[in-house]
C-alpha cells in the first residue's frame, strides 16, 4: 500500500482558482448536498423522494429511487418531456441534481476528445459543454463501451469525471476545470480489451477509483478538493474487472467493496487497508454489489454465482460469512437490485429472476424480451428492465408472482443505465438523452 506521500506531480495535478460570481441558478446547485453513500441497515437502504441521482446507480449505488412511483407508459411520441441529441458516443449514465442533468461523451477516431455536458433538467437544453483531451485511449467495444463509460459523480459542489483514457477531472458546476490527473501517465495506460468502465465513488472528502486491468491494478483515493493522493493500494494478481466500487458501513467501519477477479474484497475507506474477502466470483466481474438488509449481495457471470454475504470479519471469510449462494445464473453485465426483501437479477439473455433476499430461494423466473446491458432501477413498486433495443418492461415489485405492468419502446438502442428521480426517468440512448415522465 502506497502512503499519502505518493502524491501526483505538479504537471498532472492542476488546481484552478475559481472566484467568479455564480449565477443564482448555479448557486442553487451548490445547495444540493449528497446524502451519505451506502448507509446500511436491517430494513434496507433509506432514500428520500426527489433525492439527487448524483452518481452511478443513484443513492447508495443500489438503483433504487426514493420516489413513490416512476413513469409507467411511454413511446417514441408520448410521455417524453424532452429529447436532446448527443454528440459523440458513450455509455456513462446521466446524473441528476438541482436543475441539472450531466453526462459524458467521447469523440474522434480514438475517442480522445472528451466532453462533460450539462443539460437543463426541465427542458433538455445544453447549458454548457466542457471539452477535454484524453491521455491514453485504449481498445473498446464498438457499442457497449468506450472512453466515456464511467458515470460521473457530484457532491453538489463539484463534478468529478473519469474516462477510459485514464484521465480524472474535477469541474466547477459551471464547467470550469478545477483540477485534473492523468493516471495513465502516472501509473500506466489501462490494458483492457473492452475499455475501462468502473465509475468513481465519493465518500466524505475522498474520491475513489477502482483501476483493475491486465496491467498493474490498483485502488486510488484522492482528496476531492485538490486531487492529491490520500492512499493507493496496489493489487498484484488482480487481472481486470469493469465493476464499480461500493461503500458500506459495518461494525463502525466505512468499507470500500470491490468485485474483481474471483473475489469480492472490502477495504477500510480511511486508509485502504484490507479487511475481508469472499472467494467465488468469476474471473471477469462487471456488476456492482448492492447492500441492504445488513448484507452485501454480489453477482458475477456469465451464469456465475450470486452471494449473500454478512459483512465484517478480517481476512478470508468465505467459510464463515456467506449466508447463501445461488450456484448458477448470475448476470455478466447488469447489476442486481434489492427492492424490499427481494433481490432481482436479469442476465444478458433476458432471464429475469426474483429471489428471497434473506434465503436465496427463487420466487419467480421469467424470460424478458431482448438482450440486456442496462442495470435495472426501481421506484415504489415498479422495477424497470431495459433491453439493448431500448424496450422497457415495467415489473411489479413486492409480489410472489411475476406481474408485467407495461412494456414501452423508445425506438433507439440503450446501453447506459438510467437515472430515476423526481418521478422522471432519464434515459441515455445511442444518439439522444431523454426525459420520460
Amino acid at each position: 500500500m502506497t502512503a499519502v506521500a505518493n502524491s501526483p506531480t505538479t504537471r498532472n495535478l492542476r488546481p484552478l482558482a475559481g472566484n467568479a460570481a455564480r449565477s443564482s441558478r448555479l448557486a442553487s446547485l451548490v445547495a444540493c448536498v449528497l446524502t451519505s453513500l451506502g448507509a446500511c441497515c436491517w430494513v434496507g437502504i433509506e432514500v428520500r423522494a426527489d433525492e439527487p441521482w448524483a452518481n452511478w446507480r443513484g443513492p447508495g449505488q443500489n438503483g433504487v429511487s426514493g420516489d413513490a412511483q416512476g413513469p409507467l407508459r411511454w413511446s417514441e411520441s408520448t410521455g417524453i418531456r424532452w429529447k436532446t441529441p448527443l454528440s459523440g458516443s458513450g455509455i456513462a449514465s446521466p446524473i441528476v441534481f438541482g436543475d441539472a442533468v450531466v453526462t459524458t461523451t467521447a469523440e474522434g477516431a480514438r475517442q480522445n476528445e472528451l466532453h462533460v455536458v450539462s443539460f437543463d433538467r426541465y427542458t433538455g437544453a445544453v447549458r454548457w459543454d466542457r471539452r477535454l483531451w484524453g491521455t491514453a485511449p485504449t481498445l473498446f467495444h464498438a457499442t457497449k463501451s468506450g472512453m466515456a463509460s464511467p458515470t460521473p459523480a457530484t457532491d453538489g459542489k463539484h463534478l468529478y469525471a473519469f474516462f477510459g483514457t485514464g484521465d480524472l477531472f474535477c469541474l466547477e458546476l459551471d464547467g470550469r476545470l478545477r483540477w485534473q490527473r492523468s493516471l495513465a501517465e502516472e501509473y500506466g495506460s489501462f490494458e483492457n480489451r473492452f475499455g475501462h468502465t468502473s465509475s468513481p465513488v465519493l465518500d466524505g472528502e475522498l474520491l475513489i477509483v477502482q483501476c483493475d486491468h491486465y496491467g498493474a491494478s490498483y485502488l486510488l483515493a484522492v482528496d476531492k478538493q485538490t486531487g492529491a493522493n490520500r492512499w493507493k493500494v496496489d493489487r498484484p494478481g488482480v487481472w481486470h474487472s469493469w465493476s464499480s466500487p461500493q461503500i458500506n458501513s459495518t461494525d463502525g467501519h466505512r468499507e470500500l467493496l470491490v468485485c474483481s477477479s474471483e473475489a469480492i474484497e472490502a477495504f477500510d475507506v480511511r486508509d485502504g487497508s484490507p479487511r475481508w474477502k469472499v472467494r467465488g466470483l468469476q474471473r471477469e466481474c462487471i456488476p456492482t454489489a448492492v447492500v441492504g438488509l445488513g448484507r452485501v449481495f454480489a453477482v458475477s457471470g456469465p451464469k456465475g454465482k450470486t452471494f449473500s454475504i454478512r459483512p465484517g470479519g478480517l481476512g478470508d471469510v468465505t467459510d464463515t460469512h456467506v449466508d447463501w449462494v445461488v450456484a448458477r445464473g448470475g448476470p455478466f453485465v447488469p447489476s442486481p437490485i434489492l427492492v424490499g426483501d427481494q433481490l432481482y437479477l436479469v442476465d444478458d439473455q433476458g432471464i429475469a429472476t426474483c429471489l428471497e433476499a434473506r434465503t436465496g430461494k427463487r420466487v419467480w423466473q421469467k424470460r424478458l424480451p431482448g438482450e440486456y446491458t442496462v442495470s435495472p432501477v426501481a421506484a415504489g413498486d415498479r422495477i424497470y428492465f431495459i433491453n439493448d433495443a431500448g424496450d422497457t418492461t415495467v415489473v411489479k415489485a413486492f409480489t410472489r408472482q411475476f406481474e408485467e405492468l407495461a412494456r414501452n419502446s423508445l425506438g433507439e438502442p440503450v446501453y447506459a443505465s438510467p437515472a430515476l428521480t423526481g418521478g422522471r426517468l432519464y434515459l441515455r440512448g445511442a444518439k439522444h438523452l431523454y426525459c420520460v415522465e
